[in-house]
C-alpha cells in the first residue's frame, strides 16, 4: 500500500517496474488505487464510459472532472493518478527551481509525483494531451503563472508553500514537453451540469435494457413532439411511453443515453433535472470540460 511510511527508494523502482501509473486506454494503471491513501471528501471506484476499466478517483472533485471529460466528445482516454516519469527528472526540476523535492513521510525518499488526470484529445486524426490538477482551492493559493507562484512564498504558510512548490515541479514538466497543465478548483466547475450527467449516467453503464435501444429514433421524435415548455419531466416520459409501448424505466434509459450522446438538446446547466419540474431546452448543447 502506498500511503504506509517507511518507503525506500527500492519501492518506488518496484511501483515503476510494475507499471503503476502507466499506460494507456484500457490498459492503463493508475498509481493510486482508493484502498491506498486517504481521500478529501469520498473515493470513487467508477466504470469508464470511454475506456472501459475502473477508474480510481480520490475526492468528488475529481470524480466531477472525469464526468466532464467523459462528456466532452473529442475526448478519447482519461488516465487518473499518471506518474511523472523518468523519477529523476522532477528532481532535476525541482534543483533548478532551488526547490525541495517532496519526500515521503519520515524518508529521505524523493516522492514519485503524480498528476491527477490526463486527458487524450482527437481531433482530425491529431491526438493532443492535456493535464489537470484538482484542488480544493483552500488548499492552495492559486498559482495561475510561475511568476506570480514564486513572489508569495516568503508571505504564506509552509503547508501551503510546500502545496504550491509541488505544483511548479509538476507544471514544469509538463511545459517542457508542450502539453497544456491546468489547476481546477470547484469554483470552476459547473457543478449542476455535473450532477446531470451523473444522475444520467447511470443508464450508460447498465446493459440490462440495451434491448430498448433499436427504439431510439422513435423515441427522439415521440418525445420532441410530446415536450412543451410547461409540462413536467415525469409526464413526458409517461406520454412518450405510452405511444411507444415502453415502461417509465425503459424511456428514463433511452432519455439517458440520448442526452450523453447528444441527440437529445437539453439544458444541463440551469438547474438539476427533477421529475416533477419541466424540462429545459437548447438549441445548442456545447462542449463543457473541466
Amino acid at each position: 500500500m502506498k500511503k504506509r511510511r517507511g518507503i525506500s527508494p527500492n519501492d518506488v523502482k518496484r511501483w515503476i517496474a510494475k507499471g503503476d501509473g502507466q499506460g494507456t486506454g484500457r490498459e492503463y494503471k493508475p498509481f493510486f488505487h482508493v484502498r491506498d491513501v486517504p481521500s478529501c471528501g469520498r473515493s470513487s471506484m467508477v466504470l469508464g464510459l470511454k475506456t472501459g476499466r475502473v477508474h480510481h478517483y480520490l475526492s468528488d472533485l475529481e470524480y466531477a472532472c472525469h464526468i466532464l471529460a467523459e462528456y466532452a466528445g473529442d475526448i478519447t482516454d482519461i488516465r487518473e493518478q499518471f506518474t511523472l516519469l523518468p523519477w529523476e527528472e522532477t528532481q532535476r526540476i525541482a534543483d533548478g527551481l532551488g526547490i525541495r523535492h517532496p519526500t515521503y513521510p519520515g524518508t529521505k525518499t524523493p516522492t514519485l509525483i503524480t498528476s491527477d488526470l490526463v486527458l487524450t484529445s482527437e481531433k482530425e486524426g491529431q491526438k493532443s494531451y492535456g493535464v489537470i490538477c484538482v484542488k480544493h482551492s483552500s488548499a492552495t493559493i492559486l498559482p495561475r503563472e510561475a511568476n506570480m507562484f514564486t513572489s508569495k512564498f516568503k508571505k504564506i504558510g509552509r503547508r501551503v508553500r510546500r502545496v504550491m512548490e509541488k505544483l511548479l515541479i509538476e507544471k514544469t514538466y509538463w511545459e517542457l514537453r508542450g502539453v497544456s497543465w491546468r489547476l481546477v478548483t470547484e469554483q470552476d466547475i459547473p457543478m449542476v451540469r455535473v450532477r446531470n450527467l451523473d444522475l444520467l449516467r447511470g443508464s450508460m453503464v447498465s446493459e440490462e435494457l440495451d434491448s430498448v435501444n433499436t427504439l431510439m429514433g422513435d423515441f427522439l421524435k415521440i418525445f420532441d413532439s410530446n415536450w412543451t415548455a410547461n409540462r413536467t419531466f415525469l409526464r413526458i416520459l409517461d406520454r412518450v411511453g405510452e405511444k411507444i409501448g415502453l415502461s417509465r424505466e425503459e424511456c428514463f434509459t433511452l432519455f439517458s443515453r440520448a442526452v450523453w450522446l447528444r441527440l437529445l438538446p437539453v439544458d444541463l446547466d440551469k438547474k438539476v433535472i427533477h421529475h416533477d419540474q419541466p424540462l429545459l431546452r437548447i438549441a445548442n448543447q456545447g462542449g463543457d470540460r473541466c
